[in-house]
């Protein structure tokens, strides 16, 4: 008898730890239908006021002119961002801009860096949800490591907001 109380607690504490948890991507990577929309990044000991005012801030730092790239603020609850970043996109050997729209929603602990859109400034062509583009030959040939690129720049800049929302800022060694 004691076995079976046993068994049955040890499923409903393993069935609640399984399902009760919800996932988030923790980093950008493209899959088979394309970059996954967001991320979810963990911010220890932080209310949503400290996280929203730093992001504000880490706005006003990393971009030439901020006034131009904040096209959304609700404060406490989130800010849109509009941004270029050369250099990510290959097509045989050309280089294109691309543009991108990052949402950022905070609550506490945590806040969720939402990739809205990424397209070509030229063509307006949708980077976000091409299907297999790390994996399809013909986009290989054409684009080369230009998925890798977009991975790391999205991944790396959702780190610095992190690391400017808990404290962690880069050398300044002047």
């Amino acid at each position: 008898m004691n076995k079976i109380i046993t068994t049955i607690a040890l499923c409903l504490t393993f069935a609640t730890l399984t399902f009760g948890q919800t996932e988030h991507p923790e980093t950008f990577e493209y899959g088979k239908k394309g970059i996954n929309d967001y991320v979810v990044t963990l911010v220890e000991a932080k209310n949503t006021s400290e996280i929203y005012n730093k992001t504000i801030n880490w706005i006003k730092e990393t971009y030439k002119n901020p006034d131009k790239v904040l096209k959304m603020e609700i404060k406490d609850e989130k800010v849109r961002i509009n941004g270029v970043a050369s250099d990510l996109l290959f097509v045989k050997k050309m280089s294109f801009a691309l543009d991108y729209v990052i949402e950022i929603a905070f609550k506490d602990n945590r806040y969720k860096f939402d990739l809205i859109s990424l397209s070509t400034t030229d063509s307006g062509t949708d980077y976000k949800n091409i299907p297999n583009f790390k994996t399809d030959k013909k986009l290989v040939k054409n684009f080369g490591e230009s998925p890798q690129r977009i991975e790391a720049y999205l991944n790396e800049l959702n780190q610095s907001l992190k690391n400017y929302i808990v404290g962690k800022k880069k050398k300044d060694d002047w």
